[in-house]
């Protein structure tokens, strides 16, 4: 098979550590980063309840708050914030993720809630990796290998799909300057955001023809069964966040929560644009693949609706470079 420009030729290539890496350290930090910025609010943190302290809590996480409040502990009534949801360890509630600041009249909407609910739920994976020291201790490249070769053993052109979409994404990002652990978001988050396929038909996939309405929905289902299963693997916490929203877009119609622009984490739009490029360059079940040229224009004919512009502008300068990615 040929490489095409900006595409990675399919390689059973080694997938980054977490804790190798230094991400796991900072997951907390990541989700609270996250929280912040797609429910559009100035501050957000994360508290764990203090045992035997009733309503007191103990800041673990924040963005966009002084540094000297990690750690500190606080009360109820000192948290301010316009929106939280619990932290959800096992059965029980162990503390919360906490938004608030920019508008504080502003009340979240019911979809806002979910995925603050959502990332409630991560914060709580996180805390429980991290009491059985899975965060700091360990190497979970075993299991994220093992959901790769799930998704391999199930869908051939899915797992080189999610291989080629991984490269060249995490070459993009090194291009754009992302930080570090926003590079671990993007080529892990690239690398899984399709795994939630598992959980659909085999037949599916490969269908020629119209999807019934049925189908359909089952495969928009595909983003939130991919994070749940990404959720469980210590130190991809943060990065289940990218693999649920991969299918946002900047004008708010994708799914499943409807944001728009600079609420869509920056790691989630590279790997919209990186998924769609590789889906269109390559033959599909339902159709041809598309030349490189036709397949950018495609991609700026959409810029700014359902991929966000910038993104789109660096992957097309990057293409037009006349470089294939090496697997």
């Amino acid at each position: 098979m040929g490489t095409v420009l900006g595409l990675a030729a399919p390689s059973p290539a080694g997938v980054p550590s977490p804790q190798g890496s230094g991400y796991s350290s900072v997951v907390l930090d990541r989700l609270a980063q996250h929280a912040r910025a797609v429910l559009g609010f100035r501050q957000a943190w994360i508290v764990v309840s203090c045992p035997g302290e009733e309503a007191t809590f103990a800041t673990v996480a924040g963005a966009g708050i002084e540094s000297d409040l990690i750690g500190r502990r606080v009360s109820v009534p000192q948290l301010g914030a316009v929106a939280s949801a619990p932290v959800v360890r096992g059965a029980g509630e162990s503390g919360a993720v906490c938004v608030g600041g920019r508008d504080e009249e502003r009340k979240l909407e019911p979809g806002e809630m979910e995925l603050l609910r959502e990332i409630g739920i991560l914060a709580g994976e996180a805390l429980s990796h991290h009491a059985r020291r899975e965060l700091a201790a360990g190497d979970s490249q075993a299991e994220i290998r093992a959901l790769v070769k799930a998704l391999a053993e199930s869908d051939g052109d899915t797992y080189r799909h999610s291989l080629e979409v991984a490269a060249t994404a995490t070459a993009l990002g090194r291009r754009l300057g992302l930080a570090r652990a926003q590079l671990v978001e993007v080529e892990l988050g690239a690398l899984l955001h399709d795994v939630g396929k598992l959980r659909l038909p085999r037949d599916l996939l490969s269908k020629p023809g119209k999807l019934t309405p049925e189908e359909a929905r089952l495969i928009r289902l595909h983003p939130e069964w991919g994070a749940e299963m990404v959720a469980r693997i210590p130190g991809l916490e943060a990065v289940a966040l990218i693999v649920r929203l991969h299918h946002e877009r900047p004008d708010g119609r994708g799914y499943p929560h409807g944001l728009a622009e600079d609420r869509i984490p920056l790691a989630t739009r590279i790997v919209s644009v990186c998924d769609a490029y590789g889906a269109m360059t390559k033959r599909r079940p339902y159709s041809a693949p598309l030349d490189v040229e036709t397949a950018l224009a495609e991609l700026g004919r959409h810029a700014g609706t359902q991929f966000d512009a910038e993104v789109v502008d660096a992957l097309t300068a990057f293409v037009r470079l006349g470089e294939a990615i090496p697997a």
